[in-house]
């Protein structure tokens, strides 16, 4: 089965710029009426708005899809699906079955009172979780069922019209509990059973944690979890049954309706916080760090593996990032918090990760209670701005060399690109300290001075953060808040210096540029919006979330 890159509208590609609901607000979405449901869906899609998303996420709840075995309630569906063609967005459905944030909170109440039938996780000291057991058919069976009747319906109704551009099947997935493994009598037999001739094959090529336990054991080409991974046997057992399960609903819902499907990640922090133990600081068996070879290695349905990242520290945020870029399995952040960190960070996925699409959790939360915009949800609104405006940027350059990532760190007053011949100055302060020439923007954003040039010393504050996009050597493409661009060309090899950058403000009046404008895509073509020239243009290149693109042509000093 093929395996999708992006995600596509009708058969186009499409960058997602999303939202996710509150968890419960998927059914109001469906609800067919009640006044305290319908003023949920006005704050729903009010606070999508507000944030500048085309795409929401919505969850799908098992209990209410199928509240009595068999009868399926499509018109709950239905109704979401309308709601969100009504307001022109996009949709990703949530499906919410066998697992949601490591429990079975969504599973109908047939599933919950029948404890024989479907099989919960058990304690080593013989306590039921509140978690279904990957290790038994039935519940993987009648999961797949309901999936399968969802994926049915979707096809149905919307493949014709292209809302839905993906399903989320399950809900970081993994059994939050008082324990690594699962200890019920198929559980405890996977665990002494044999390892999988797949998942040694992903310990032999693996560096990581798995690379590690197989090799501190001594490299076995058979045995046990235990024998064969030691005491990080108990993890890879519930991590290799769950990513089986969950892949093998990915694959019979990929039969019915072949669109993009991936699972989501309650991540491990990257082993770096807490004591890092599997049901204690995530869910046991989910595709943490530690153990993603074995999930790559079990998935042949799932199109990406995709971590909801929550940090507020960038370089754990970059680490994470790293982490769930493989080649095979594209970049997607589904889930993240509306910070002023996030609002960089999502720009070193997008520009150094190659992400499709970036998706920000509770957007609700974003408005105050008059309905406003909150404060601190202005840095997540500022870059889906931007993001809207590159979309077409994004999908024709994509996974080439010609995309940069500008983004600012506490402190930084500067960096620099190297483009071939040139040296890029990314001033993040307005200009260098000895500048002493008026550095302008234009009147509509003079207001705006005195935050640019302001090097931020507090992760709460909004940093200067873009995206540069080389069409040739001299043709760019820009969008950016608080960033302002100085080129030089280096091209001299005697020795010298060129004269011009001796002193910062004639270097910034001599970069010579042949045209510098605002503007917007228009099925695919540039509308200009905007000429820059004059005070506009001869202190660096400069951008704001609102300008639109800007589009410039560099001079040839040679």
């Amino acid at each position: 089965m093929k395996k999708h890159d992006f995600f596509t509208v009708l058969g186009k590609p499409f960058f997602s710029i999303g939202a996710q609901l509150h968890n419960s607000s998927g059914y109001a979405l469906g609800a067919e009426k009640g006044e305290k449901y319908m003023q949920d869906v006005q704050t729903a899609f009010q606070s999508v708005k507000a944030v500048g998303a085309n795409t929401v996420a919505v969850p799908v709840c098992w209990d209410v899809f199928e509240q009595a075995e068999g009868a399926f309630n499509f018109d709950y569906v239905k109704r979401i699906i309308d709601r969100i063609r009504e307001n022109d967005l996009h949709a990703v459905i949530l499906w919410f079955g066998t697992w949601k944030n490591g429990q079975m909170e969504y599973t109908p109440s047939w599933v919950k009172l029948d404890r024989k039938r479907f099989p919960r996780c058990i304690c080593k000291d013989g306590t039921e979780t509140t978690v279904l057991s990957p290790f038994y058919e039935e519940n993987r069976e009648q999961d797949k069922k309901a999936f399968c009747k969802l994926m049915e319906f979707i096809r149905e109704y919307d493949e014709a019209v292209g809302t839905v551009i993906a399903v989320q099947v399950e809900n970081e997935p993994g059994m939050y509990a008082a324990s690594v493994r699962d200890f019920s009598e198929k559980g405890t037999e996977a665990f002494e059973g044999e390892v999988p001739a797949e998942l040694i094959e992903a310990a032999k090529k693996d560096n990581g944690s798995l690379g590690r336990a197989f090799k501190k054991c001594g490299r076995k080409e058979s045995g046990s979890y235990k024998e064969v991974f030691g005491r990080f046997g108990a993890e890879l057992c519930i991590a290799w049954a769950t990513a089986k399960y969950i892949d093998d609903i990915a694959c019979a819902g990929k039969q019915i309706y072949d669109i993009f499907m991936y699972v989501n990640v309650w991540t491990d922090r990257n082993g770096e916080c807490g004591w890092s133990l599997a049901g204690l600081d995530y869910p046991s068996g989910g595709a943490v760090s530690k153990v993603l070879p074995a999930w790559y290695a079990a998935c042949s349905c799932l199109d990406t593996i995709a971590p909801d990242i929550y940090e507020l520290q960038p370089e754990l945020i970059m680490r994470t990032q790293e982490s769930y870029d493989v080649e095979g399995f594209p970049f997607y952040i589904p889930e993240s918090g509306p910070t002023n960190v996030n609002a960089t960070m999502m720009f070193e996925a997008i520009g150094k990760h190659k992400a499709i699409g970036y998706h920000i959790f509770g957007v609700e939360s974003c408005l105050d209670e008059d309905g406003r915009l909150l404060e601190s949800a202005k840095g997540i609104q500022h870059s889906f701005e931007m993001l809207k405006n590159a979309q077409e940027l994004l999908i024709k350059y994509s996974g080439t060399d010609r995309v940069y990532t500008l983004t600012q760190r506490l402190g930084q007053d500067a960096s620099r690109i190297e483009i071939g011949d040139w040296v890029c100055r990314v001033s993040y302060a307005g200009a260098i300290a000895e500048y002493v020439g008026w550095v302008a923007m234009d009147y509509r954003h003079n207001k705006d001075l005195i935050n640019v040039n302001h090097i931020p010393d507090s992760l709460e504050e909004e940093t200067a953060r873009g995206l540069l996009f080389r069409v040739s050597d001299r043709e760019f493409y820009l969008v950016g808040h608080k960033v302002r661009l100085y080129w030089q060309k280096m091209t001299l090899t005697d020795g010298s210096l060129p004269a011009n950058i001796m002193l910062f403000q004639h270097q910034a009046h001599n970069m010579e540029l042949i045209r510098i404008e605002e503007g917007h895509f228009e099925n695919g073509e540039y509308v200009v919006d905007r000429l820059r020239s004059g005070d506009e243009g001869r202190h660096g290149i400069w951008a704001q979330y609102d300008c639109g693109v800007v589009h410039f042509v560099l001079g040839d000093p040679s």
